[in-house]
């Protein structure tokens, strides 16, 4: 399975990026469980460090030629200047082991289709040549044994629609642009090579970009950073659905980026459940090349939103996910490693307060690089009381969960728990006892460091589970900040507000 994202340039100016750039975001993206990198058509052939590094850490590219979104003429003194860049760069880039396919440009054989372009056009030429034939041509006299593939998205055949799910690879916007994230599970792809949904950046990203006065949702600085059409009221639109209006800044900005996360999770986890009929997704995007609201789940500081968490999550070799699948709820493993996985687990329909109301033990393999799908009895997948009970499932260090409703529906209780700092050699340990229920446990270890990372994020504690997050730092103040609001939050708070 391709467990992919989108790589965009790293920077505005492109001699700002060198080998230690390069390294530092593969090694973030593989260490999301990352193994398959696009390089977007709208952006760069990167340096020779970016795939040098990528076959170091094992990771595929697949490589867009230089044509995105747009229509392009096909004369003779066009077609000269392509020749020439295809050809040095297919020679300049064709020895490296991590480039494992060609793409012919990103959305122009959908832009053609679809985007209102066949009325201006009129009878001239716009590009379908390039793709169709003259790149496959000159692959095969350059680069003859590695796959090419004429667009993304691209169906396979003209006489399919070129963004049809159901054959090659898709794009699949429609959720961002107008729909609830819940919509990915109406979807059965076969690769989705680009899908994704916003949120803005890290608290320190925006104090750095914009300054302390313009830390407002609504200031003209900070939407000057807005990287989408409308995505002012599409952020809003996910709030609405899921937490409602949040007028402080703080409260809305851990909102916006848990919706992020929210919608990565459920649109990974539920293609990843559709193997081997889907068998891949690739994100947009992973990186940034601004301080910005965008769809990336790492900001332009190289700092990692709560999406870069939920990705490495829900990208993990072995999975556990409760699906709506058939009309039933189901228990979901995938298992993507060389040996098989003995699963032993109690399913758990339980209240918030932590009393188990029904149990399903089960007891299977999946084998590897395979899926296992179990339809849930229904004393477990029906709920008595929605607002206040969640399904659990446990197993191997693996926890998926399932809720009946919205936050803004759900009677969370209060967040209660104990936090405690411990010192360590590269920073501090806090240690956290869960005395009620607990939803996505997050530490902004920013606020207080700007340098500052942690190491794990969106954590659910059940009362009386406890957790730790080591945070990474050279902070020498009061180590205690990092258990308060707003550094240290969780769902429940936002719903008590």
């Amino acid at each position: 399975f391709a467990r992919g994202v989108n790589w965009i340039p790293d920077d505005c100016f492109p001699t700002r990026v060198g080998r230690r750039e390069y390294r530092e975001r593969l090694e973030q993206a593989a260490a999301a469980n990352v193994n398959f990198v696009r390089v977007w058509g709208g952006g760069n052939y990167e340096a020779e460090e970016f795939y040098d590094i990528a076959d170091q850490l094992g990771l595929l590219v697949a490589q867009d030629f230089l044509f995105a979104c747009a229509a392009y003429p096909e004369t003779p003194e066009l077609i000269g200047e392509v020749d020439s860049e295809v050809r040095e760069n297919v020679v300049r880039l064709a020895s490296h082991p991590s480039l494992a396919l060609w793409f012919g440009g990103n959305e122009t054989l959908w832009g053609f289709q679809d985007w209102e372009w066949k009325p201006v056009l009129g009878d001239r030429d716009w590009g379908e040549r390039y793709w169709m034939e003259l790149l496959p041509q000159w692959l095969g006299e350059l680069d003859p044994t590695r796959p090419y593939w004429p667009n993304s998205p691209y169906s396979g055949s003209p006489d399919v629609h070129p963004n049809d799910p159901a054959h090659g690879t898709s794009h699949a916007w429609e959720v961002w642009n107008s729909e609830d994230y819940l919509a990915y599970r109406d979807l059965r792809p076969r690769f989705v090579a680009e899908f994704g949904y916003q949120a803005p950046a890290a608290y320190r990203t925006l104090l750095d970009s914009v300054g302390e006065a313009e830390l407002s949702r609504h200031s003209a600085a900070l939407q000057h950073h807005q990287k989408a059409a409308d995505g002012e009221l599409k952020l809003q639109r996910g709030l609405d659905a899921h937490f409602g209006d949040l007028d402080a800044f703080d409260d809305w900005l851990f909102a916006t980026q848990l919706n992020q996360a929210r919608a990565i999770t459920t649109g990974i986890e539920h293609f990843r459940s559709l193997a081997p009929l889907c068998a891949g997704t690739v994100l947009w995007q992973l990186n940034d090349c601004w301080p910005a609201l965008s769809w990336s789940v790492i900001d332009s500081a190289s700092r990692l939103k709560p999406s870069w968490y939920a990705l490495r999550n829900a990208y993990a070799d072995r999975l556990l996910t409760v699906q709506p699948l058939d009309k039933a709820l189901q228990l979901v493993a995938i298992n993507e490693r060389d040996e098989p996985w003995h699963v032993t687990t109690s399913v758990r329909r339980m209240s918030f307060n932590g009393v188990e109301s029904a149990t399903q033990h089960v007891e299977f393999t999946v084998e590897a690089r395979s899926v296992v799908r179990l339809a849930l009895e229904p004393t477990v997948s029906e709920a008595v009381n929605p607002a206040r009970e969640l399904i659990v499932a446990d197993a191997d260090g693996c926890r998926a969960t399932w809720y009946f409703d919205a936050d803004k529906n759900l009677e969370y209780p209060e967040p209660v728990y104990s936090a405690a700092v411990i010192a360590e050699p590269n920073g501090y340990r806090i240690d956290i006892e869960a005395k009620s229920l607990l939803r996505d446990v997050s530490l902004f270890a920013d606020r207080i460091d700007p340098a500052a990372v942690a190491d794990d994020m969106l954590l659910t504690l059940l009362p009386g589970e406890r957790a730790s997050i080591s945070v990474t730092t050279e902070f020498s103040g009061n180590p205690d900040r990092f258990t308060r609001s707003p550094q240290l939050r969780c769902a429940n708070d936002l719903r008590s507000k």
